[in-house]
């Protein structure tokens, strides 16, 4: 569940974005950040001159006296003395992953944006810094879900964690959480400003497209789902449809075709050999050194493979793993979950957060049954088994409504993105009048950070427009070279 990200795409509205002829200029600033305490143990880039501060909301809006939560805020000024007046605010994913934590994280792709706009990051209600819901398995969930069954245990502690934060799960839902960022572009002072949103961010870039338009310049989409996505019920088709991408592309590589064959009947064979009759692994943990024992069967087997789509890099272990696995050689499979378990491989999901926006906002629409595979095999049974206890809380009525909006806006979309597809960005993007929704042929989830996307994604906020030298970055990220029994296929000569 760590890596489950969502987004989706909420009310219609009629909109004119913040594109006026006049030269917007800052408002009065009544929230005022200071230099952020140096971050212990922060990964590089560690950006000099950071502000952080802290903003006081009501946790219900309908009870302004009421219980109040502090929303964590965290800016990049610009770096130029010149700067332009309308910032850009980055939106997680998740759901449930603090902003501020994965800031650093994207230092350099926002490097050159930030010469010129302040960047600023605030962790959703629920997340990272402000109020957050978290839940005591987070710690080990990535490790209990690769060990021996524990779906019993998880939903017990799941079921003291609904407990644990039930009077404020019900207002950590997205319709909130973009009346925060209003409320946090009011007090910094700025009269326009530019979203980016990735993955589950996307949601509430949309959300807030439709409720104010009028605050807004511009909106890039790195990996989107409209609602009728229903995470749930379509992460095995997400991921299968992955999958078959990835195939597709070996299969029209020599080197990768020659060696592999078809690596989606490789995997479909695997899980098969794995129901019957599981293998017992030991996987060597990054941090500690120490083995851990895990029994691999088909339900875990679509859990790595489901993971590794997520990243180029993962992926082009992919068909090398499966094909060994298939001939008995489990060992590069557990040298690739070993790697998930590593520092940079992981997130913090608050996991409080996230099951309040998947168990009220995801599990509305429920799509007509999938092609069934050994990724669709009851991936959702544990979540949905928790949605039956968690904290509910009601929707606007027209929540599962497309967004319509002429605010300028830049869709970016990976072809093997294992639960964002860009099928989902082609459905945005039908009723967005001023969007351009751009596809990597190699990309798979998050494209801002590939190549020369960041550039990009620059580009457009400062132009709001797509060039054709932006175009063909986007389709120069092409699928990377298989890995093949010690060489990287497309890089090395033949042995």
């Amino acid at each position: 569940m760590t890596q489950l990200l969502k987004g989706s795409l909420l009310i219609a509205a009629l909109v004119l974005a913040g594109c006026d002829n006049d030269s917007p200029t800052r408002t009065q600033e009544t929230l005022q950040l200071s230099l952020c305490p140096r971050d212990v143990g922060a990964p590089p880039p560690v950006v000099n001159g950071a502000e952080c501060g802290e903003l006081e909301v009501p946790l219900d809006p309908n009870h302004p006296d009421g219980e109040t939560i502090t929303l964590a805020i965290k800016r990049w000024p610009a770096i130029s003395a010149v700067a332009e007046p309308d910032p850009v605010f980055v939106i997680a994913g998740g759901p449930g992953q603090s902003a501020i934590e994965v800031s650093d994280r994207l230092g350099p792709s926002f490097f050159n944006l930030r010469k010129k706009r302040d960047i600023v990051f605030v962790d959703q209600r629920g997340t990272g810094q402000s109020a957050p819901l978290n839940c005591e398995l987070e710690q080990n969930l990535s490790l209990s879900q690769l060990s021996a069954d524990t779906e019993a245990h998880t939903l017990k502690q799941l079921k003291q964690c609904a407990e644990t934060h039930k009077q404020r799960a019900p207002f950590v839902l997205t319709p909130y959480a973009i009346d925060d960022l209003e409320s946090v572009r009011q007090a910094l002072g700025y009269a326009h400003i530019n979203l980016w949103g990735g993955s589950y961010g996307t949601r509430v870039a949309l959300r807030y497209m439709a409720r104010y338009p009028q605050a807004l310049r511009s909106v890039v989409l790195d990996g989107l789902a409209p609602v009728s996505l229903s995470v749930p019920y379509r992460m095995g088709e997400s991921a299968n449809a992955a999958l078959q991408t990835l195939a597709d592309q070996c299969l029209a590589d020599a080197k990768c075709g020659g060696r592999y064959g078809n690596i989606e009947a490789i995997a479909e064979n695997l899980a098969q050999t794995l129901s019957r009759q599981p293998v017992e692994l030991s996987i060597e943990h990054p941090l500690t050194g120490s083995p851990q024992q895990v029994l691999l069967d088909a339900d875990k087997l679509a859990a790595i493979v489901r993971l590794a789509l997520y990243d180029r890099l993962s992926a082009r272990l992919i068909p090398y793993t499966l094909f060994a696995a298939g001939q008995g050689d489990y060992q590069p499979l557990a040298s690739l979950v070993s790697q998930f378990l590593a520092p940079e491989h992981t997130m913090n999901i608050a996991m409080g957060m996230h099951l309040s926006i998947l168990c009220n906002e995801d599990t509305g629409v429920r799509p007509l049954p999938e092609r069934a595979t050994f990724l669709t095999v009851d991936l959702a049974e544990v979540m949905l088994q928790a949605c039956e206890f968690w904290p509910r809380a009601p929707l606007p009525a027209d929540y599962y409504q497309p967004v319509a909006s002429s605010v300028p806006a830049l869709l970016l979309s990976g072809a093997a993105d294992p639960v964002t597809p860009p099928k989902w960005g082609e459905q945005v993007a039908a009723s967005l009048t001023q969007a351009t929704h751009l596809v990597a042929p190699g990309g798979h989830h998050g494209i801002t950070t590939q190549s020369c996307a960041a550039g990009v994604v620059t580009d457009f906020i400062r132009d709001l427009a797509v060039s054709d030298k932006s175009r063909q970055c986007i389709e120069s990220i092409r699928p990377m070279p298989a890995y093949r029994d010690g060489v990287w296929t497309g890089e090395n000569r033949d042995d």
